[in-house]
């Protein structure tokens, strides 16, 4: 699906009378793939999510799903139907009794008999690197605190929505829970999911992303493929952010004589492109 954004500014009241502009005039265009979403602490990321997934109205501009106002009438009840929102700590909102039960409330809810539920549910638990067999059973609440994560974007998962938003999605996870949450973001783009991901984690958008939008004050200062962003350690410096790591380690090795060339932005790549630099000093 196509969301679009455009003029896109909202305040917020504080106290003492005065207001806060989160986001501001904000106009950007999704249809497929994955955007990761980066800027500072307060720079609007959540915010922005929050409009995207139709909770919070806009004091200026427009939204649109697939060219349709998503601010009212059909393109609102359409932009519901299809978002899936995982929020910052998404585990605190447990309610059900077993983890089987959490993972397939939504699905429930929405009218979906109990045999596909399960089979979507084992689906989704999967992608996030757990067993319905095994889990399915237990409270949530008994889970350690990585494993509740997963369950609970995994039940978001199960719903296999068309627009797909995730915040900060692999705060606290161990690296091998992050690379599952890779993957499903992965699998849920190749579903044809349109997805967001805002994070501060450089490393998991290198991998996940395929456009980088950050935020400052709540406005766009870089949009750009991932590549061009990540990839670039002075330009993401530029804008108060950490590249990626491989990034990074590349500016460095060139500023100690060794020419790496290109952008690698994980560490296969980054490997890949001193075995060049090496052959290619030696060959000289």
């Amino acid at each position: 699906m196509r969301l679009s954004l455009e003029g896109v500014s909202l305040a917020f009241d504080v106290p003492g009378g005065e207001k806060v502009r989160a986001l501001d005039g904000v106009t950007l265009d999704l249809a497929g793939g994955v955007t990761g979403l980066m800027g500072q602490t307060g720079s609007g990321k959540t915010t922005l999510l929050e409009v995207m997934a139709g909770m919070v109205r806009p004091d200026e501009g427009a939204l649109a799903v697939d060219g349709a106002d998503a601010l009212g009438g059909a393109g609102a009840r359409r932009l519901s139907a299809a978002v899936g929102l995982v929020f910052q700590i998404p585990e605190r909102q447990f309610f059900e009794t077993t983890v089987e039960r959490e993972v397939g409330f939504g699905l429930r809810a929405r009218g979906v008999a109990e045999a596909e539920a399960r089979a979507r549910s084992a689906e989704a638990l999967a992608l996030m690197g757990l067993s319905l067999d095994e889990l399915g059973g237990r409270s949530p609440l008994a889970l350690s605190g990585g494993q509740q994560r997963r369950v609970a974007i995994a039940s978001v998962l199960a719903l296999r929505p068309e627009l797909l938003l995730l915040d900060e999605p692999t705060a606290g996870l161990d690296p091998r829970s992050r690379s599952a949450c890779v993957r499903a973001i992965r699998a849920a783009t190749d579903a044809g999911a349109t997805v967001v991901v805002a994070s501060h984690d450089a490393n998991v958008l290198a991998e996940a992303a395929d456009r980088v939008v950050a935020l400052e004050c709540g406005r766009v200062t870089l949009d750009g493929p991932v590549r061009e962003t990540l990839g670039d350690a002075a330009l993401m410096r530029d804008r108060g952010l950490e590249p990626a790591c491989a990034a990074r380690a590349a500016a460095a090795l060139r500023r100690a004589g060794l020419d790496v060339e290109g952008a690698p932005l994980t560490a296969g790549e980054l490997a890949a492109a001193i075995a060049r630099a090496r052959e290619a000093g030696g060959a000289s």
